[in-house]
Formats: structure tokens, C-alpha cells, sequence
């Protein structure tokens, strides 16, 4: 199996987006897949304009020469694109929402009815599974649902099989080690897992998604520790 992991958080090896997807993805390669990461704040990608060039003038390419052709080649030869983001404003990263916004041009611009539907029709093949990762820097776990539905619906839209996802609240927690140590490691260790069970089983079990999200610090000690972190920053102005 190849995987191509989709990293859309602007703070790339420095965040806590990559620190879990770095281990999700150890676990996928223990149990035998290639895994591959592209970090969107690296390349070069325009928006789309939805000038449609890419559907009537030239149909599958955008008139923009920029990184996104190369990165559709590689989603062709993909068996799984993992999309890892963290929750910006109730949804992924404009990183993100850009890269899917190009994919168009793997569509028809024709319309079919799939499963009672309106949908595009798909023209050639390309990666047809998509997993999510993200993280959020609030504790409760509603605040992934928008990005949760967003990826559901676009993956009716890109005809690809929404494979499931695994997620952190409370984010900053994996930091604190000092109060949690031992949670963390469990957590961390859920986010391995996670990776050999999607490439063995094509799911990741109930069981370590819930391990996942296990909390760290309870939340009134999370809400004072953030504020002070951030009360500290301040203060250095």
C-alpha cells in the first residue's frame, strides 16, 4: 500500500498536526505501506478561479503552472490519501480547502446521479480512499464536527471512500508533560496503532480512536495552563 500524507498545517515539522501523523504513519510502515508527506505550506499552489479552463479549454489541467499537477500525478498513483489538518475556525486550514478546491481537474465537468445524487463524473482513476487526522487546541470533541462533514462530503464529490478518521482534543496537552506523562504516551501510542490497523484492517478500530482522545490534563487545569502559557507570551511584548 502507498500513502500519500496530505500535511496542511502551516507550522510543518513544528506543530502538533505532524507530531501525531508522524506516528500514525510509523504504524503504517511497520505494517508494510509506503508512506510519502507533503507539506502544502511548501508548495506552490494558486487558487482555483473557477475559470473551468481545466474542464472545457484544456480538460485535466488548470492553466497555472504551479506544483498542484505534480502533486494530482502523485494522487494517481496513491491507494490512500491521509488529509492531516488542524481545526482552523471550525474547519481545515485554507491550505487545505485550496489543495481540494484543485482537484477539479481529475472530474468531468458532466453530471451523474450517484446514489440519488447529483454528482461529476469521474473520468480517470486515481487514489479513491481518504482518512483525516486532525488535532484542535479545544478540549471538547465537537469542534471537529464541520471538518468531519466537510471530508465526508467531499469525498462523495472526489467519488472517494471516506476511510474514517482519528482525532485529538485538547492538543497543547501532549506538551505537558510534566502533569501527564505516562497519558501521553498512551495517546501516542493509540496514534501508532491507529496507522497498522488502517493498513491491515482498512479501519481503525473504535477502541484506539478512543484512546486517542484520552485526556491528558482534566479541563479546568488545561484552561489555566493554556491561559498562563498565553498570559507568559503576552507579557514579553
Amino acid at each position: 500500500m502507498h500513502i500519500l500524507a496530505i500535511h496542511g498545517s502551516p507550522s510543518m515539522k513544528r506543530g502538533k498536526t505532524y507530531l501525531v501523523l508522524e506516528k500514525l504513519l510509523k504504524g503504517a510502515e511497520k505494517a508494510g505501506a509506503i508512506t510519502e508527506v507533503v507539506f502544502l505550506q511548501k508548495e506552490t499552489i494558486g487558487e482555483c478561479t473557477g475559470c473551468l479552463t481545466c474542464w472545457i479549454k484544456t480538460p485535466g489541467k488548470c492553466f497555472q503552472k504551479d506544483d498542484m499537477a505534480e502533486l494530482i500525478e502523485k494522487l494517481k498513483r496513491t491507494d490512500l490519501m491521509i488529509l492531516a489538518t488542524p481545526v482552523y475556525v471550525d474547519g481545515m486550514t485554507g491550505q487545505c480547502k485550496n489543495f481540494i478546491d484543485r482537484l477539479i481537474p481529475l472530474l468531468d465537468p458532466h453530471y451523474e446521479i450517484r446514489d440519488g445524487h447529483f454528482r461529476h463524473v469521474v473520468k480517470e482513476k486515481y487514489c479513491s480512499k481518504i482518512f483525516l487526522i486532525s488535532v484542535c487546541a479545544f478540549h471538547e470533541m465537537d469542534n471537529f464536527d464541520p471538518l468531519i462533514l466537510h471530508i465526508k462530503r467531499a469525498a462523495k464529490n472526489l467519488n472517494m471512500e471516506h476511510m474514517g478518521e482519528i482525532l485529538r482534543p485538547a492538543v497543547y496537552s501532549l506538551g505537558m508533560k510534566k502533569v501527564g506523562s505516562d497519558a501521553i504516551g498512551k495517546v501516542m501510542e493509540a496514534f501508532e496503532r491507529a496507522g497498522k490497523e488502517l493498513v491491515e484492517n482498512g479501519v481503525v478500530s473504535e477502541k484506539t480512536r478512543q484512546e486517542a482522545t484520552n485526556e491528558i490534563v482534566p479541563k479546568e487545569a488545561y484552561l489555566r495552563t493554556i491561559n498562563r502559557y498565553f498570559d507568559a507570551q503576552i507579557g514579553r511584548r
